[in-house]
């Protein structure tokens, strides 16, 4: 990159909105059942005599807004899909994002490859290399213990057509404002993870503010850098 592309690209940069997609980190917030759980403890304090105000953090991690990596689903038998966190190309979370208005959907029901075709029709067409996230209104419900029960006992995902479907557009990542891309009763008999996550596409879960971005944007969302881990905490955002 020139410098004089580099200060062309500050300057849109400078003009651009943002918005923050991701959820607070905070004890007792809404988790998937298996998980364990977030806790945020102090550590040092200068209310306690110490110089520095410091906590230490005990997480899950897939707690809050974060993406899943390929070794999340895939095992260790198919090594070159056997993808950690740290290994994750830096490029996949980076990107035209595009957001889907999927907030027709319940819980329990499936975003079906149809659907898809239908919004490009009316919004424009999905392209290699698009963030695709789907806004199913779903972080309304997000709530700490004991009002997150709304959250995590059901919600909306998107069907194995679908998936397919955009695997064959070759997109980037796939996102949801739920606490899964599948909802619970495809978890249990087909679920969209391993066939996406074995196609180092990852999934980025527990996203927000989707109500206040336009059909497309730029993306941005950076992991931590986990050795071996199986996903991150992260936090994102849109930039138009």
């Amino acid at each position: 990159m020139t410098t004089t592309e580099l200060s062309v690209l500050l300057q849109a940069l400078g003009r651009a909105h943002l918005v923050d997609l991701s959820q607070s980190l905070e004890e007792h917030m809404p988790h998937y059942p298996t998980h364990s759980k977030f806790y945020h403890e102090m550590w040092n304090s200068y209310w306690h005599g110490d110089s520095a105000l410091t906590y230490q953090l005990i997480m899950n991690e897939h707690s809050g807004t974060h993406v899943d990596a390929p070794a999340h689903f895939i095992s260790d038998s198919k090594a070159n899909a056997h993808v950690t966190i740290e290994r994750l190309s830096l490029d996949r979370l980076i990107g035209r994002g595009v957001r889907i208005d999927s907030r027709e959907f319940r819980a329990g029901e499936s975003v079906p490859m149809s659907f898809l075709v239908a919004w490009e029709r009316g919004h424009g067409a999905l392209e290699a290399d698009d963030i695709v996230i789907f806004n199913f209104g779903w972080s309304a419900r997000w709530a700490p213990r004991p009002k997150s029960a709304e959250y995590t006992t059901d919600w909306p995902g998107v069907s194995m057509e679908a998936a397919r479907y955009l695997l064959d557009k070759r997109v980037k990542a796939i996102g949801t404002d739920t606490l899964s891309s599948d909802h619970p009763e495809a978890l249990r008999t087909q679920p969209i993870h391993p066939v996406v996550l074995e196609k180092q596409v990852p999934l980025i879960e527990n996203l927000t503010n989707l109500e206040n971005l336009p059909d497309f944007f730029l993306f941005v969302a950076l992991p931590l850098k986990i050795r071996g881990g199986s996903g991150s905490p992260v936090r994102p955002v849109a930039l138009f």
